[in-house]
């Protein structure tokens, strides 16, 4: 049993393919009840296609369980998603006997897949492009005999991630080659979604109070807790009656322009660089987001998004190179606040984003593409009307 699970297209792609793989998803209050096992479905000699649109995390995850599951299958989704890097994943499981033939460019989606090919053993993979990627392959571990050991080449990405999936494996008692137990799992709160409304309220000036977070959070997003308070935000616990912990977030008066600037290497939570860009479009002073190499990989490249929303929204942003790539530098005194026209990019987080600039602008601007949301928050705007409406109330 899954307990508050995160709600969004991603994971409803993930429970549509494991569906075809034979397994049983049931929504029972605010949970989600798995049985398996997985399996392949049809004649064995027929393929399986399985198309997950254009989500990245459940395209990675799949791509290490196919190998493992005798059938034969068509992994695929959209051309977005087609584009977005998988080789070293790719590499490192046919290492591992996988049988998998790309239908396109080499390295990347769709891909053809022999299940029952993947088998034990120690892999090399490089640490420094997707924590995705050794996730997905520690995710599989106990499906095959003897498990998967992994080396791991060059510095890790999102390490923390790593942590949380080896988190999981102990919740269902999985061990190398030896499968999982059945359990009862609660989810912790989303630690990238809760960047928004700490963003929202630092922004405006504003009030939030988040529950369900964990205070020892290991999810590199979490980071986003201190580079807010480092704009001059102001972050703490507090506990309920009940005794559950909630974060509590205040912006300081005046807004957006009274924010202080920052310095901060995103590259181990890239996802949280956005709405950090967003918060520090008018900050008192210039900031700069350094790391953002990764950025460019995700669902649209999100440096460039960050470089067009900034700038629509009259924000005076540029691109910069150090040794380690690209650095994004804020000049937030010499931005001139402006309605904008936005573009969501069809990426979720962008569109969010210019949820967050939108607070610092005068009234009128717009948004493309409103629904790109629902890949990871299905209700973002309801909730953000909500937290808007409840600041206006207050006289904030």
């Amino acid at each position: 049993m899954l307990l508050n699970p995160l709600e969004s297209s991603d994971t409803r792609a993930l429970a549509s393919a494991l569906r075809l793989l034979g397994g049983e998803i049931f929504l029972e209050g605010a949970g989600w009840r798995v049985r398996g096992p997985l399996r392949h479905r049809g004649h064995s000699d027929s393929e399986v296609f399985i198309d997950v649109g254009d989500a990245g995390t459940p395209a990675r995850f799949l791509a290490a369980l196919l190998p493992a599951i005798p059938g034969r299958y068509v992994l695929n989704g959209t051309p977005r998603l087609r584009e977005r890097p998988m080789n070293p994943l790719f590499e490192a499981i046919r290492a591992l006997g996988a049988d998998v033939t790309f239908l396109g460019r080499a390295g990347f989606l769709p891909v053809s897949i022999r299940g029952g090919s993947l088998r034990g053993g120690r892999v090399r993979i490089r640490g420094d492009v997707s924590s995705q990627f050794l996730s997905a392959l520690m995710l599989v571990s106990p499906l095959v005999p003897g498990g998967i050991e992994l080396d791991v080449d060059g510095p890790l990405a999102s390490a923390s991630y790593l942590a949380l999936t080896r988190r999981v494996l102990e919740g269902f008692g999985a061990s190398a080659g030896g499968g999982y137990r059945p359990a009862r799992f609660r989810v912790p709160g989303d630690d990238s979604a809760a960047c928004f409304p700490i963003a929202g309220a630092l922004a405006s000036g504003g009030h939030v109070m988040l529950r369900g977070l964990a205070r020892d959070s290991e999810q590199p997003d979490a980071a986003f807790r201190a580079w807010a308070a480092a704009t001059g935000g102001t972050i703490a616990w507090k506990s309920s009656a009940e005794g559950e912990d909630a974060l509590t977030v205040s912006g300081p008066p005046g807004g957006a322009k009274a924010l202080l600037p920052v310095e901060v290497d995103v590259d181990a939570a890239p996802d949280a660089a956005l709405p950090l860009a967003a918060l520090v479009a008018f900050a008192a002073g210039t900031s700069r987001l350094t790391g953002a190499l990764r950025l460019r990989e995700k669902e649209s490249d999100r440096l460039a998004a960050a470089l067009d929303l900034l700038t629509r929204a009259g924000a005076v942003v540029h691109e910069e190179q150090d040794a380690r790539g690209p650095v994004l530098v804020v000049d937030g005194r010499a931005g001139v606040p402006r309605p904008a026209a936005f573009a969501a990019h069809a990426d979720h987080r962008v569109a969010m984003s210019a949820a967050v600039l939108a607070l610092t602008l005068p009234a009128g601007s717009t948004l493309d593409h409103p629904e790109s949301v629902a890949k990871s928050w299905p209700g973002f705007w309801e909730t953000w009307e909500a937290l808007a409406l409840g600041s206006r109330q207050e006289g904030r």
